[in-house]
């Protein structure tokens, strides 16, 4: 999965392949199912400097329903994620395609409370998902999430995020449908953990937020068996476009990071100096009868 728990606290080759306990974003434990089709995938990584020459996007098609929704909770994503500095601790951009219980809202400012809502279509949305350590509450993980809009979407749609940098160091966070404009997700993030630890850190100017991990997911809870596994694939294109030469590019991206048994990855990579493309696609599982 992609939100590891304590990440920057575990030897890098440990915390690439570290899963965050379920109960934070799932909201109750799921047991895990080895040796059999369980649990999602992620392909990646890499790390790169940000500035505001620098974009990262992905488009991937929206895969079909799973032919069981019971005990489900999907998130599906490209995202970039930071240290944490402080009291900030968990600190991930993460535009995410949702289904079943999934953190999917959240109560706005001042507190960025998340809310968990069910649902058994596909929906999307824009999102800034972070944790911090409450002092007064001694939570050393407590969640909190800064959302966009919630749109529908369905099978063979293709989604697009996007992460963006102002001059001024404000970061913008775009989910939408391709070739639809009246569906875009969006969160805009002027300070770091949207100032909650604002006695630690004020500006994405900061040098701890300097680089960032750049990944894709497909983080699945609740899959026991191939009938809970999405139906189909799915193609990511994920590009990178900066100034010439300002990025060493990573030439070797991990199609499984988290392996499952519900089906195979591959991974390519091409670049120039100014843009570097990853494919990564998604097998079609296997048919069941």
């Amino acid at each position: 999965m992609a939100l590891f728990l304590a990440l920057f606290f575990l030897p890098l080759s440990e915390a690439l392949v570290r899963p965050l306990s379920p109960a934070r974003r799932y909201g109750q434990e799921v047991g895990s199912n080895s040796g059999r089709c369980h649990s999602g995938l992620c392909g990646g990584m890499a790390k790169y400097p940000v500035n505001h020459t620098t974009t990262f996007y992905s488009e991937f098609n929206v895969p079909g329903l799973p032919k069981k929704l019971d005990g489900i909770t999907y998130y599906i994503y490209f995202n970039i994620f930071f240290p944490g500095k402080g009291d900030g601790k968990m600190n991930q951009f993460v535009p995410q395609l949702m289904l079943g219980n999934s953190l999917s809202k959240s109560s706005g400012p001042p507190l960025y409370k998340p809310i968990w809502e069910k649902h058994e279509s596909w929906v999307f949305g824009s999102q800034y998902f972070m944790e911090i350590y409450n002092r007064t509450s001694n939570n050393s993980h407590e969640g909190h999430a800064a959302t966009g809009d919630l749109f529908p979407t369905k099978e063979g749609e293709i989604v697009y995020t996007k992460f963006e940098l102002s001059q001024d160091a404000v970061w913008t966070l775009t989910m939408g449908v391709k070739g639809d404009k009246t569906r875009v997700s969006t969160v805009v993030s002027e300070t770091p953990f949207m100032g909650l630890v604002s006695y630690n850190t004020t500006s994405w100017s900061e040098p701890e937020y300097s680089q960032c991990f750049v990944n894709s997911c497909w983080e699945l809870y609740g899959v026991t068996d191939q009938d809970h596994f999405p139906s189909t694939g799915s193609k990511n294109e994920i590009d990178i476009t900066t100034s010439p030469n300002a990025i060493q590019w990573k030439t070797h991206w991990n199609p499984q990071l988290e392996k499952t048994n519900c089906t195979n990855a591959t991974m390519t990579e091409t670049h120039t100096d100014t843009k570097q493309t990853v494919i990564w696609n998604i097998e079609n599982p296997p048919q069941l009868d």
